[in-house]
């Protein structure tokens, strides 16, 4: 399982836009949400705003069996909702997810206790 965070920094101007986008999420748009994660394979996703001195960022956590076989179907998606996605998250962020850059990695994971792996161990 992979587990994976992601921090993008919002634009200026842009911190309520993003909390409305992931309102959009957990409200009208959360079934839609819901298929495209399961077509994927990202079977958790947690989205969380830092307010840092630098600014404010958006911060996700995601899991999966295999994360970057998801970035690359999410990537190259047409879905509707995946368009929708995209857009949203490029209007708030300026990243572009249709786009990811030759050798993304995404944060390197330092630590990871879960209680469920210390009973087995």
């Amino acid at each position: 399982m992979d587990h994976v965070c992601l921090v993008m920094p919002i634009l200026p101007g842009k911190t309520d836009d993003a909390r409305a986008f992931m309102r959009d999420l957990d409200g009208p748009r959360k079934a839609e949400f819901d298929r495209s994660e399961r077509r994927i394979g990202i079977g958790k996703e947690l989205w969380y705003l830092a307010t840092l001195p630098v600014g404010d960022q958006l911060v996700g956590y995601m899991e999966a069996a295999n994360f970057n076989q998801a970035v690359g179907q999410f990537s190259a998606s047409q879905d509707p909702f995946d368009l929708w996605f995209k857009k949203r998250m490029a209007d708030v962020t300026g990243v572009d997810l249709n786009n990811i850059p030759p050798g993304f990695a995404p944060p390197e994971l330092l630590s990871h206790y879960d209680v469920a792996r210390m009973q087995h161990a």
